[in-house]
């Protein structure tokens, strides 16, 4: 299973900071969340996320922080014509 992130820029007892890009049409393989988690697009568009219960679209906007608990596994591609970006951050128990 994939990393929640493409990076890990920071880590201590408390959190991890992880970023995160896609180029358009790439896709991020199947990652569990073990923790909540939120997460700052500085670059935002379109993700077409895949659980086992389907597949949505997130219209993801750049400067907008999102709050997600933990527990959710799903891959996501960028469906956008542009370049995703964000910064997440985990929040260890």
């Amino acid at each position: 299973m994939a990393e929640v992130g493409h990076k890990l820029i920071f880590e201590n007892e408390r959190v991890k900071v992880w970023e995160f890009t896609l180029a358009p049409g790439q896709t991020i393989e199947a990652h569990k969340h073990d923790h909540d988690y939120f997460f700052y697009p500085i670059e935002g568009g379109t993700l077409e996320v895949t659980r086992e219960s389907g597949v949505t679209r997130a219209t993801l906007e750049e400067g907008k922080v999102y709050y997600r608990k933990g527990g959710d596994t799903h891959a996501a591609t960028n469906v956008d014509s542009k370049r995703y970006h964000e910064i997440l951050v985990e929040l260890k128990a």
